[in-house]
């Protein structure tokens, strides 16, 4: 199961794509495309067979001994795997310093807004 979303096309060079078929159903997902072929990306939320150990153990790691779950992922799909999404929306990608700056001022305008509206 994939937790996914749509995004705008500007999102989808920086995060996982989905790939599907004309039914809907996961062929695969590529990293930071830089061709559009979908705006449905995952968010990061993954629950995954135990098997996902199996095809990690058929892939070689990043420099840094890393898996890539995309790759891990088209192993799964091309095994026969049906890979399931849940719709999500609402959340914030946090992968550079100034995405995490936003979202630490937007909890900070939430917290200010929750202590105004619910005075102790």
């Amino acid at each position: 199961m994939l937790a996914v979303e749509e995004v705008s096309a500007e999102i989808t060079t920086t995060t996982g794509v989905l790939e599907t078929d004309e039914a809907g159903r996961v062929t695969g997902i590529v990293e930071k495309s830089a061709e559009l072929s979908s705006t449905l990306v995952t968010t990061g939320c993954y629950v995954l067979p135990a098997d996902v150990f199996h095809a990690c153990a058929l892939l070689q790691s990043s420099a840094e001994g890393e898996y890539q779950l995309s790759e891990v992922l088209g192993l799964l799909v091309r095994a026969g795997y049906d890979v399931a999404t849940l719709r999500f929306g609402g959340r914030m990608n946090v992968n550079t310093p100034a995405d995490v700056a936003w979202a630490s001022e937007l909890e900070r305008v939430k917290t200010l807004h929750d202590d105004v509206g619910n005075p102790a």
